[in-house]
């Protein structure tokens, strides 16, 4: 509770707003504040009744009007209407309806459900005129006009833009992810809903996949939303497709692209599609060149130091994959070999300690009998995937005697030294047979950029793709398709921005700081829209990208 104290100084009194506390259980003065002599308060009071200005309500604006910034550098609106076959009527268009979906969903809206109301209460119910009602049901509508055909029209369009600024890809990074839906897949009617492996470990629901690729600026060149039930590798070949059509549109050649791609898109199939068209460089399983994890660290060569600090070695040598002998570099982080050396043993403590308490569950007689499916099903779930190679155990059937099976279970050494000579390494092969060691490895290891992209897929206050509460796939289709289209807009963003040094994290902080307010004049009784203050850093992002432009006339 803060209150207003008098002190005596010299004989004259001066007055603090102080704040009391309890501290060790007895109450204390925590903090103070001086405020002057009774003179100085009365001033201070007519001072603010002078003030010309009373703030009425205050506003985000710079997020806001920075991806407006945005769609005017890249003409989005213009070219989404540009492909839509709609007569023209009063009100906001398609692509001004999808942009504004961008937006939304970029202020923490996670539904079309919910943006009706958000624009009430943000700074675009000022600075923009919306001739009708802005309810779910709308948005749905304007989304029923982007089909597959469309969102490509429009993809083609924004890499044009992006290639005229001097985007033309050298380098592509390939990756795949998935989301969760809460929508069932009623008699199969849905191509996209599909159980598969869930990253968030919702085994209870339905999925898509999502394959994304990338520039070396992290800027999404293409993507695609393929059912939940589709094997990474099986979806890459139609994405090499897609890239090689893209480019083909663009007219940029496909044998000065490098392709980046990670072990779980690889089949013999696939790299014969690659390299027939492009150059890549990719990883490969440590069992596909297991006497390679045999070389001594002694003929390794130091490569770099990585952006954490870690030195990163490699061993450069020739070795065949899928039929073909390709340019091999076995890579060494210490950095990592301790980390996966950790996550390891940790891991699989826990899992021999759920052996062991099941085991002894079932060596007890007591409680319901249980069958050796259910057994199985429960060993399933305790051990991780990656460890069953390490991890053996064996079900014996229940006697006459017993109402449960039996468990056994053991270490298997072998394979356990496998899986420790594999911690840190990383195993690349690649067509570029001219490029240094070091530059393999750093093309590879950049790859992390696109895996960032996806975590900005998954920030609520970025361009969140999950969750999915859509049912049909035209519109988990239109929405994942949104959900790029943000993040396009939030990398060209970084990109523009780069000359300050920021993270993608702190210029969303920054520019997110940016506000105005709505203010009213004591005089005119009229309201007029202010910035509220800015730091140096803010006040120049907001001049270099004339964010002034967007404010309310």
């Amino acid at each position: 509770m803060t209150t207003i104290i008098k002190k005596i100084l010299n004989g004259n009194p001066y007055f603090y707003a102080v704040k009391s506390g309890r501290v060790n259980g007895k109450p204390r003065i925590v903090s103070q504040v001086y405020l002057g002599t009774a003179d100085n308060i009365v001033e201070m009071k007519k001072q603010c009744e002078s003030l010309p200005y009373i703030k009425m309500k205050s506003f985000e604006y710079g997020k806001l009007a920075a991806l407006f910034h945005v769609n005017e550098e890249l003409g989005f609106v213009d070219i989404v209407n540009k492909h839509i076959a709609k007569k023209s009527i009063d009100g906001l268009s398609v692509g001004e309806y999808l942009l504004l979906d961008i937006v939304g969903k970029s202020h923490g809206v996670l539904s079309e459900n919910g943006i009706g109301e958000w624009f009430k209460k943000s700074a675009l119910s000022f600075m923009l005129d919306f001739p009708h009602k802005l309810n779910c049901q709308n948005f749905l509508n304007q989304m029923s006009y982007i089909d597959s055909d469309t969102m490509k029209n429009i993809e083609d369009d924004l890499c044009r833009v992006l290639v005229e600024k001097g985007f033309t890809p050298s380098i592509l990074f390939v990756d795949e992810s998935n989301w969760f839906t809460y929508a069932t897949n009623y008699n199969d009617e849905s191509e996209l809903l599909h159980k598969g492996y869930n990253k968030k470990h919702r085994k209870d629901k339905n999925q898509i996949c999502v394959a994304l690729a990338a520039n070396e600026d992290n800027i999404p060149f293409i993507h695609e939303t393929y059912p939940g039930n589709v094997h990474d590798s099986e979806e890459f070949s139609g994405i090499v497709e897609k890239i090689i059509n893209r480019l083909t549109e663009l007219n940029i050649c496909s044998e000065d692209l490098v392709l980046v791609f990670d072990k779980g898109n690889n089949s013999k199939d696939n790299i014969e599609k690659v390299t027939s068209k492009m150059s890549f460089v990719g990883s490969a399983k440590a069992n596909q060149a297991e006497e390679l994890l045999d070389v001594p660290l002694s003929k390794y060569e130091y490569l770099y130091k990585n952006a954490k600090g870690n030195k990163i070695y490699g061993y450069r040598t020739k070795h065949q994959f899928y039929g073909t002998e390709f340019t091999t570099v076995i890579t060494y982080n210490e950095g990592t070999y301790k980390l996966q050396k950790r996550t390891y043993e940790s891991n699989k403590s826990k899992i021999i300690e759920n052996l062991e308490n099941l085991q002894r569950r079932l060596e007890s007689n007591k409680g319901k009998a249980r069958s050796r499916s259910s057994v199985e099903n429960e060993v399933a779930d305790i051990i991780l995937k990656k460890y069953r190679s390490v991890v053996k155990y064996e079900i014996i059937d229940a006697r006459e005697s017993q109402k449960k099976p039996q468990l056994k279970f053991w270490i298997d050494e072998g394979n356990e030294n496998k899986c420790e000579k594999s911690f840190g390494k990383n195993l690349l092969f690649t067509d570029k047979h001219q490029w240094h060691t070091k530059k393999i490895v750093q093309i590879y290891n950049n790859k992390n950029a696109i895996e960032d992209d996806f975590k900005l897929l998954n920030d609520h206050l970025l361009v969140p793709v999950g969750p999915v509460y859509h049912h049909k796939d035209e519109n988990i289709k239109v929405h994942v398709f949104l959900s790029i289209i943000g993040l396009l807009f939030y990398r060209y963003l970084a990109w523009e921005t780069k000359r300050y040094g920021f993270s993608m994290k702190q210029l969303i902080e920054r520019l997110s700081g940016i506000r105005m307010a709505i203010v009213q004049n004591k005089k005119s009784n009229l309201c007029e829209i202010i910035l509220e203050e800015m730091d140096t850093k803010q006040a120049s992002l907001f001049s270099f990208l004339n964010l002034g432009k967007f404010l309310p006339s």
